[in-house]
């Protein structure tokens, strides 16, 4: 009787090695690291596009990836919003500022409507991007600029930070 005690005794430790050596060596799922969240102050900058939105290829890109860029440099969130026709421009203007939006940047609509819109909204900065500066009425409120598009980028960065700085 003493030897089946010590056999099943080293059984015992034989299978309980076994599982410990089992556990160790079973395969784990990959770590899957945290999601990484970028922290972004408590003010926007928001972009007024044509139908075209921000595909590439289109002038909205490239006023779009300046934003991002000011974006990425202020940790100021950023959206855009196109506009299905010129008509429409004055309705989509005011949903950004119902976004509250502190920089609204503007393409595809006229210098009257963004003047009009910014002369009725002194708390948001208005930047409308033109081919033209020409064009529309000499005239624009403070808080609103008309750039030509070669111009853009360095406006966008300038505003953006500016907005920065009062969050």
């Amino acid at each position: 009787m003493g030897q089946g005690l010590v056999r099943a005794a080293a059984v015992a430790v034989a299978g309980a090695v076994l599982f410990v050596v089992g556990w160790m060596l079973w395969p784990r799922p990959a770590a899957v690291p945290a999601p990484t969240t970028r922290p972004y102050l408590d003010t926007s900058a928001c972009l007024l596009t044509g139908p075209d939105g921000v595909t590439p290829g289109t002038p909205g890109a490239g006023v779009w990836h300046a934003i991002e860029s000011a974006s990425l440099a202020s940790r100021v969130m950023v959206s855009y919003l196109p506009v299905a026709r010129p008509a429409d421009a004055s309705a989509m203007l005011n949903t950004l500022v119902e976004r509250r939006c502190g920089v609204i940047v503007v393409m595809d609509a006229s210098r009257v409507q963004v003047a009009s819109t910014a002369k009725a909204n002194p708390g948001h900065q208005f930047i409308l991007i033109t081919s033209s500066i020409a064009a529309g009425p000499d005239v624009v409120p403070p808080n609103a600029v008309v750039v030509p598009a070669a111009d853009a980028s360095r406006r966008i960065d300038q505003a953006v930070a500016a907005l920065a700085g009062t969050a």
